[in-house]
């Protein structure tokens, strides 16, 4: 009844999965009727009572709402409240930032909506969670996709003030620094299971060959016993060093000078390019401190070197300059290799890459050289840099923070 007219209410509901769910809530709606009876007479009251307890009320709630407001603002999670139709009621900052939807275009808007449009799916749908959230009253945990972020969203039902109708708070959380560790955590294991086993197990197969020929050992096979040893022991080395340069913090920094860093990293790999009569050209004269850990940045510098002198051709030269550019300390590392493919350049410093021409050529390596060279720098708040043409050499560049820029 509506006044004095009498209409009836009709409901069209859909042939699918959601209709049982609108049926469970369609069932607990408390649906008033107007009564015929005469209003019975209430005393009067005086008006400017009623309106000062209203404004009081009034006051009250807002401290409230405004209190309730800050605290889901300072939750480091992203926080939304839905009606008893799912229909977002508040939203902190969060949202805001990540579905990057401003602020008055979400309240009213229907959450299951919001969700479909930024991480549309079928199985199950949004709204089918939704409903059933608030007719089951069961909380649950589903996985959301947005703008190439990875979140958690955690739907919990609960009980509306004067009401017997459920709600939701929908708790959002950022996992996309969980999901990259597991990631690197997979990559580590068939790292270890296929490139560090691999020579293991050849150097144990051909010690039983050994083992079962009673001829003399020829020195062929111990060659090739110490090429496999040494292929282990640098797989370890570089794994152990990169989980070294990832745990670096500014506590173990002290004053060291770039230059001295090169020279000593310079020296290490002169015996492996003379080996291929590869001259190294330095240039560079002034004094450059830096606030750094020495012994990673030379084992950076060093890693950057061998690949240089590994993809050069024997008899040419690599060309290393150290300069200062306003407050940074720079180092360039030119080689006259092979060069590096354009669609290998934006995986260069990835872990367990490999380039495809030096792997066909038969230079077989590790994928975390570049990879410990690029956490080094990053860890010293500086950039690194590289240029290549196929067939015209590669020059890498190191730009890191003086100590004092002012000197």
């Amino acid at each position: 009844m509506r006044g004095k007219t009498a209409y009836t209410l009709g409901l069209i509901l859909p042939n699918d999965l959601s209709r049982d769910a609108i049926q469970r809530y369609l069932r607990r709606l408390h649906v008033e009727f107007a009564q015929d009876a005469k209003k019975t007479e209430r005393p009067r009251e005086n008006i400017s009572a009623r309106i000062q307890r209203v404004r009081i009320a009034t006051e009250r709630l807002n401290h409230m709402q405004q209190f309730i407001r800050h605290s889901f603002e300072r939750m480091p999670d992203g926080i939304i409240v839905t009606d008893e139709l799912g229909v977002i009621r508040f939203a902190n900052g969060h949202i805001e930032e990540w579905f990057r939807e401003p602020m008055p275009s979400l309240g009213g808007l229907p959450l299951a909506r919001l969700l479909e449009g930024h991480d549309p799916r079928e199985t199950p749908p949004w709204h089918e969670t939704v409903s059933e959230t608030l007719t089951l009253q069961q909380s649950r945990t589903v996985d959301l996709h947005i703008h190439n972020k990875d979140f958690l969203i955690h739907f919990a039902p609960f009980a509306l003030p004067d009401s017997d109708q459920h709600g939701i708070i929908a708790n959002i959380s950022d996992i996309s620094e969980l999901r990259e560790q597991q990631r690197q955590h997979r990559e580590a294991i068939d790292f270890i299971s296929h490139d560090v086993r691999s020579p293991l197990v050849s150097q144990l197969a051909l010690i039983e060959q050994l083992k079962r020929d009673p001829s003399p050992i020829d020195q062929q096979q111990l060659d090739q016993l110490g090429r496999l040893a040494r292929r282990s022991y640098h797989l370890a080395e570089e794994f152990v060093q990169l989980a070294r340069a990832e745990q670096l913090t500014e506590t173990r920094f002290y004053e060291c000078e770039i230059l001295a860093i090169v020279e000593n990293a310079r020296d290490s790999v002169s015996e492996q390019a003379a080996e291929k009569g590869i001259h190294f050209h330095l240039q560079g004269t002034e004094d450059l401190w830096l606030r750094g850990n020495a012994e990673l940045l030379e084992r950076a510098v060093i890693n950057l070197l061998t690949n240089a002198v590994q993809y050069s051709p024997a008899g040419s030269a690599i060309d290393i300059q150290v300069f200062r550019a306003g407050h940074l300390a720079c180092l360039t590392i030119g080689d006259e290799g092979s060069g590096i493919d354009a669609e290998e350049l934006p995986h260069l410093f990835d872990r367990y890459r490999r380039q495809k021409r030096s792997e066909l050529a038969g230079v077989h390596g590790t994928g975390l050289g570049l990879s410990f060279v690029k956490t080094v720098v990053e860890k010293h708040r500086g950039q690194i840099a590289v240029a290549s043409e196929p067939g015209e050499g590669s020059t890498f560049t190191l730009r890191l923070p003086i100590a004092d820029p002012l000197a």
